[in-house]
């Protein structure tokens, strides 16, 4: 006896095959030696990201501490000069009071008084300004000189931003502190201060501007700086060598 199985019935049968045949094909392990394809590795993104403190930097750079205490000293000797002259004035100032008021002497040495007195003021006006502007003077080339540094030891170690920041600890007691803790722009950091490689960098000879610097200390691979290989940097003082110095006439320390 002859069977035939209708078209629909043979398709079905025919197609449950198929998929049996596709399932054990998929269980089975691909044959030893073969290559597995392999997905590839995403590519890395974002930038590298450092910390500086900058006020630290100037405050144990040598050559700025060099320099601003040259014009300290220069203040000292023309703070010494105002003071000699203040006591000349009041010298003649009493003198002047031995004189009658009316006399023409009176009148000449009154009037000669008068013309030191504006001639010391006027001076101490001269000085101060060529005081200020020597200070500027030497923080702007410092400052284009830490740039330089920055930027030779940002591209050697691959980072894209350098961030700069304070790393002094707040302090309960000191309201000035506690404001700028909590106005801080960077909150937290983990090995990323490259403070200390840049000052090593810049003590480390004579600053040329022409020249771009040979190399910088301990270079740090890209994604972080290694912990321990920083140079180690003098303790912190209440009153470092970046003190701002006297200026005649601008009412104490600045």
């Amino acid at each position: 006896m002859r069977l035939s199985l209708p078209p629909a019935a043979f398709a079905a049968i025919l197609a449950m095959l198929c998929g049996l045949s596709a399932t054990a094909f998929g269980q089975n392990p691909p044959p030893v030696g073969a290559v597995r394809p392999t997905a590839a590795a995403p590519a890395p993104t974002g930038t590298n990201v450092a910390v500086i403190d900058i006020a630290l930097v100037f405050k144990h750079h040598d050559r700025f501490n060099g320099q601003m205490g040259d014009i300290k000293r220069d203040i000292e000797q023309f703070e010494a000069y105002v003071r000699d002259q203040q006591k000349l004035l009041k010298s003649k100032a009493e003198e002047l009071q031995n004189y009658n008021a009316s006399s023409p002497e009176y009148k000449t040495r009154e009037a000669e008084l008068a013309r030191m007195q504006a001639e010391l003021q006027i001076k101490i006006g001269q000085e101060r300004k060529k005081f200020l502007e020597r200070e500027a003077g030497v923080y702007y080339h410092i400052y284009k000189e830490i740039e330089g540094s920055v930027g030779t030891f940002s591209q050697r170690a691959r980072i894209g931003l350098v961030l700069r920041f304070n790393s002094d600890d707040m302090k309960e007691d000191d309201r000035a502190s506690v404001l700028q803790g909590v106005n801080r722009a960077v909150v937290f950091h983990s090995g990323l201060d490259i403070t200390p490689y840049i000052i090593a960098d810049l003590n480390r000879r004579p600053f040329n501007p022409n020249e771009k610097p040979a190399g910088t200390p301990s270079v740090p691979t890209a994604g972080g700086i290694a912990p321990g290989a920083a140079p180690a940097l003098p303790p912190r003082t209440a009153t470092g060598p970046g003190t701002r110095p006297l200026v005649p006439g601008a009412g104490g320390t600045r």
